[in-house]
């Protein structure tokens, strides 16, 4: 019998980041690929390219977008298959940064990926301490490197591989 797919509906909802904001989950849809793009450019080095968040429109990897008061805060791009979950992508918008957003939306991703899979994976970059003290705070462990996985300024960056056991 083959495994259930994550649903996208399950990455629909609401909740609170630990500073009070109410958020609201939705999914990416073709309105919203511009702004995603800007979050991702300023949030990240190395952003994704617009390709890699249209491919988010289907049910395959699923792109959940972070609002309070209709201002997308953040996003969260997450896959679930054969009893396993990857989170591929988080990114908060830098002024709503130190506010419990990621956090907030790690949580969700959590609770939508768990009648789906067993255990989620990411990967982080080994300088990114901010990301990975909020992992372990969450509960991740880590379980192994990827060694020069990411581009960086100047050569490449390890990868660091986290799991958390749903």
């Amino acid at each position: 019998m083959a495994e259930p797919k994550l649903l996208p509906d399950n990455l629909k909802g609401s909740g609170l980041s630990s500073s009070g904001s109410t958020l609201e989950f939705r999914l990416l849809d073709e309105s919203l690929l511009d702004a995603i793009c800007q979050l991702e450019c300023e949030a990240h080095a190395f952003p994704w390219s617009r390709k890699l968040f249209s491919d988010c429109l289907g049910v395959r990897q699923p792109c959940v977008v972070a609002f309070n008061n209709e201002h997308i805060v953040g996003f969260a791009v997450v896959n679930a298959v054969a009893g396993n979950a990857e989170l591929l992508n988080l990114a908060v918008a830098k002024k709503n940064r130190r506010q419990g957003i990621a956090r907030a939306l790690l949580q969700h991703v959590i609770k939508a990926v768990t009648p789906y899979a067993d255990t989620l994976y990411l990967e982080v970059r080994e300088s990114n301490q901010s990301a990975i003290a909020l992992y372990e705070a969450t509960g991740f462990v880590e379980v192994g490197t990827r060694p020069n996985y990411y581009p960086a300024a100047k050569g490449r960056e390890d990868a660091i591989i986290l799991a958390y056991t749903l």
